[in-house]
């Protein structure tokens, strides 16, 4: 999947430049965000440096997991090789959200 001039690490600058443009302040390591915007991936991208692909607790995660099915159903885990529904499976139950009622 071609990325054009910069790569991923161009696209992340982006990102960050949205999530400044928004408010978003980093006082220190994991503080709480008004908005956060990640890489999960790009194509079948492999990469240990920053950013690292796949995002590296993606797996972990209903509420990257969820979105990315709707978006790229049939996604594989270019690490794990499953697929985002396969791994939205292995995801325990008592994460899953609740419809709000109208």
């Amino acid at each position: 999947m071609a990325l054009g001039a910069g790569g991923p690490e161009r696209l992340l600058a982006i990102l960050h430049g949205l999530e400044d443009a928004a408010g978003r302040t980093r006082p220190f390591p994991n503080a709480p965000r008004t908005l956060d915007l990640d890489l999960i991936a790009v194509g079948d991208l492999r990469r240990a440096t920053a950013p690292v692909l796949p995002h590296p607790r993606a797996h972990l995660r209903r509420f990257v997991l969820q979105p990315l099915a709707d978006v790229w159903p049939g996604w594989r885990h270019p690490v794990f090789g499953r697929t985002v529904e396969d791994l939205l499976a292995d995801l325990p139950g008592a994460d899953r959200p609740e419809p709000i009622a109208e």
